[in-house]
Formats: structure tokens, sequence, C-alpha cells
């Protein structure tokens, strides 16, 4: 709505990116009488929300306030300082005088989003937890300054304590994604560990999405749980790209394609669990559409085709080999050209049994 303290700055317009992440995330602009202007809620901000008043120009004395869970992933700061210059540029268009001012403003959002890479960075399974008789690669590689897509690989506390592998895409890019994928993590995670399967966990984790929050973003996820003495797989896929069985024989590479709906798309998703075996010498690989979105100058897309020439090229080396792989061809095919989305790749190999 314009206000009407300043005709024609549309601060709706200015909070529009932020105000339908629900209620893991408020955003509220006020006056400098206190009053509520725009914003997913604008009652008061309690009193751990992150709080930035703009200093000068017409809107002087205003506050920009964020608050919710997702906050505590290091981008509540980040995404205040974002609406704050906002409304700077609404404000001064082209005055030079302001112009300064919003480039010091630019210089401390750009530190504020590389904490927050940097936390962002830690949320993921760099660091591959210890499993005897299996190796574990994996890249990851946000399109902005933070990004949407989160994988996760640990060992269930249970008997044979067997590996959990998660890949998941919130839709979007940038401070909203993130913001969501912060969120969702640590849910995914703990459904995970008190559930009985991979799609039950899935489930599980919609329907906390579903009924306590309200947002325009989704997240396609696929939870996969192996048994390391037998090689065993099961999977889960809730509308994300399916995963790739490279077997240490040679034999074509295998899709496991049965999926169902996004997550925090339905009230319910009824997944259905695929099983493979993994034998020694098998890898299995996990991937997010960064891969094969990623597009040439003139809008040529990587595509699948292209993904499994660069896994054959690869094959029978370790999974490392097969990531680097990956992003090399995916490298060489972008050539500097901006990418089109996060980047994730999680390679899981058997190893070949001694000799």
């Amino acid at each position: 709505m314009p206000h009407d303290g300043f005709p024609g700055a549309d601060l709706s317009a200015v909070v529009a990116p932020f105000v339908d992440l629900g209620d893991d995330f408020d955003l509220s602009i006020t006056d400098a009488g206190g009053q509520p202007v725009a914003g997913s809620s604008p009652g008061r901000a309690p009193s751990d929300a992150v709080v930035r008043e703009v200093a000068a120009g017409p809107f002087a004395g205003y506050r920009v306030a964020a608050w919710g869970p997702a906050t505590a992933a290091g981008l509540g700061r980040a995404t205040v300082e974002a609406v704050v210059a906002a409304l700077g540029l609404a404000a001064h268009g082209t005055d030079p005088a302001a112009q300064a001012r919003l480039a010091a403003d630019a210089r401390r959002i750009e530190e504020e989003l590389a904490h927050g890479r940097r936390l962002q960075r830690s949320f993921v399974s760099l660091e591959a937890p210890e499993v005897p008789g299996y190796e574990i690669a994996s890249h990851y590689e946000a399109a902005r300054e933070v990004g949407g897509d989160f994988f996760d690989l640990f060992r269930l506390r249970r008997r044979g304590r067997p590996l959990s592998i998660v890949i998941a895409d919130v839709t979007g890019k940038g401070i909203a994604a993130a913001l969501l994928m912060a969120f969702s993590r640590p849910l995914l995670h703990a459904a995970i560990d008190h559930t009985t399967g991979p799609a039950e966990a899935l489930e599980r984790t919609n329907q906390i999405l579903v009924d306590e929050r309200r947002s325009s973003l989704f997240i396609t996820a696929l939870c996969a749980r192996l048994d390391l003495p037998t090689g065993h797989l099961r999977v889960a896929n809730a509308g994300h790209e399916p995963p790739l069985l490279v077997r240490g024989d040679g034999s074509p590479i295998e899709c496991l394609v049965d999926a169902g709906p996004l997550v925090g798309a339905f009230h319910k998703l009824d997944l259905p669990e695929v099983g493979a075996d993994l034998s020694p010498g098998d890898l299995a690989l996990f991937y997010t559409d960064g891969v094969t979105d990623a597009r040439t100058d003139d809008g040529e897309r990587f595509d699948e085709w292209r993904l499994y020439e660069a896994i054959e090229q690869a094959r029978g080396g370790t999974a490392g080999e097969v990531v680097s792989a990956i992003c090399g061809a995916v490298g060489r095919f972008q050539a500097g050209h901006e990418p089109a989305d996060d980047i994730t790749i999680v390679a899981v190999r058997r190893l070949p049994a001694g000799p």
C-alpha cells in the first residue's frame, strides 16, 4: 500500500518477498510514531526481534523488525538490512548522497549475507560420518549468497546404525529459501530419528509444515535409509530428482523413479517406498535440479543426458571422483554463466570386496 507520508512508496512491495514465509518468520515496518505500515505481522515486535531503525530521509525513524524461529539461522539481520536498503531506494531514487548511503548499506548487507553463508554451510553435512565399508562424497554450492538446498548424512541411533541420507531443495532461491531451509532441516532430522522409515519421516515433516505455517514456498525432498551390512537402500521421494544407481559391473545406470507430491503442498503425501540393493562396487547418486538445470548464455540446459555422460566418464572411480566429474562438467558447460539454481550432489559408494 502507498504510505500517506510518502506518496508512491509502495511498502507492501518492499516486504512482499518476506511476508509469505509463515509462522517461522515474521516481518514488520512501523513508522516514526510506532504505527504499523506494512509486513506479515503488523503488531508489536517481540523483545527478541532483530530491529533496525532508518537513520535518515523521508523514512527516518521507521523501524524494520524480523522475528520467529527461522531468524535463528543468522539471516534475520541480513533480511532487515535488505528491507532498510529497499526503503532507501523507494524514497531517494538516484539522489547522489542517498546513493552513497545505500552503498554503505549494501556493504553491511554483503557482510551479513557472508556470515549467513558461513552459518548455512555449517548446517549441511560437508563432513561425512564414518561409515565402514562405504565411501561418501558431496558438493554444495549456493546460486546466491545463501540458498535453499540442503542435505544431511547421519547414522541412526538404532540396531546396526543405518545411514540416513537426506537431500532437499526449497522452491526459489536466496534469503526466503534459506530461511525455510533453516526451519525445515531440523524438523526432518528429528522426524527421521523418531519414525520407522523414510516415507513416514517425510509425512510427519509435511504435516508440521502444512498445519503450522503458511507459505508459497515448498520443498522437494528425498529421504533414504541404507542398511550397511546388506547394502539395502530404502527411498521415499517427495517431488525430488530421482536417485541414480551406478552399478560396479558396468550395466546401464538405473533411475529410481517412484515419487509423490512436494512437501508442504498437500495435507497428505502417501509416498511409496522404493527398495534397491547396493552390491560391492555400486554407487548411489543423489542431486538437486541445479545440476540438470544449469544453462549456457543462450539458454541451453545441461539436462540429464550430460549428467549420465559425466557419470560414465568416472564410472569405476571413487565417490569423490564421480562427484568431481559432475562438478567439472557443469562448470565447463556454464562457462562463467550465473548459476540457474543451487547445486548439491551426494554420492555413496559401497567399497568393492577385497582380493
